[in-house]
C-alpha cells in the first residue's frame, strides 16, 4: 500500500513538471552560396571578372617581355626550335610584339565574359578579330595561374588572333609540338604555339 502511494506521488510530481519547449521548424532559406567569377552570367563583365582579367593581363605582358627578349637575343635557342621549328624568327618576334602592344592597350578591344551563346561546353575563350572582341568563358575563370592553359596564357592566345591574325592550325601542347616539327611556317601562324612558347619559357 505504501509503495503504491509513493508511486502515485512520483507520477503526480512528474506530470506537474513543465514540458520542454520545442523550437519552431526553420522557415527562412539559408543564404545563397557565394558565387565566383566562373558562375556570374554575362556577357557583361562584372568586377569579379575584371579583377582576374587585369591580373592575367599584367602577367601576360611581363612574360611576353621575357619572350621577346629571348627571340631578340638568342634566335637559335632550343626553346624557339621546340615550338616553331625552322619558322621565321622575325615573324615570331613580330607576332609577340604585336600581341604585347594589343594587351598593353585594353581600351582598344572589348572583352565579353561568360556569354552563354558563345561559351559552349568546356571552351576557354574565343576571339572575334573583325569586331575586336575577346570572349572569356567559365572555364577560363576556373583556369590556373601557372603552367599551360593558364589564364594569362589563354589571354596571349586570344590577343594574338586580334593583333597578328594568328590561326588555329593545331591545339594543345602535343599538337603544337608536332606542328613545329612538321611545318615550321604554320607553327609561326599558330596561336597555341605562342601561348605554350611563353608559358613554358625557361626561367
Amino acid at each position: 500500500m505504501m509503495l503504491r502511494l509513493r508511486l502515485g506521488c512520483l507520477l503526480a510530481a512528474a506530470l506537474s513538471l513543465p514540458l520542454p519547449v520545442l523550437a519552431d521548424p526553420p522557415t527562412a532559406k539559408p543564404p545563397p552560396a557565394e558565387r565566383d567569377a566562373a558562375d556570374l552570367p554575362g556577357p557583361a563583365c562584372r568586377p569579379a571578372h575584371r579583377a582576374l582579367i587585369e591580373d592575367a593581363r599584367r602577367l601576360a605582358l611581363s612574360r611576353l617581355e621575357e619572350a621577346i627578349r629571348l627571340v631578340r637575343e638568342e634566335p637559335d635557342h632550343p626553346h624557339l626550335r621546340r615550338w616553331f621549328g625552322d619558322g621565321s624568327r622575325r615573324a615570331v618576334r613580330l607576332t609577340l610584339e604585336l600581341t604585347a602592344e594589343r594587351l598593353a592597350a585594353p581600351e582598344g578591344f572589348e572583352i565579353h565574359c561568360n556569354d552563354p551563346q558563345s561559351c559552349q561546353g568546356s571552351r576557354f575563350a574565343y576571339a572575334q578579330p573583325g569586331a575586336l572582341v575577346i570572349g572569356l568563358c567559365p572555364s577560363y575563370f576556373r583556369a590556373r595561374t601557372e603552367g599551360t592553359d593558364s589564364r594569362w596564357g589563354i589571354l596571349i592566345h586570344e590577343a594574338s588572333h586580334l593583333a597578328a591574325n594568328t590561326r588555329d592550325h593545331a591545339y594543345r601542347p602535343e599538337g603544337a609540338l608536332a606542328l613545329a616539327k612538321a611545318e615550321g611556317m604554320r607553327a609561326v601562324e599558330n596561336a597555341d604555339s605562342y601561348e605554350y612558347f611563353v608559358e613554358t619559357l625557361p626561367r
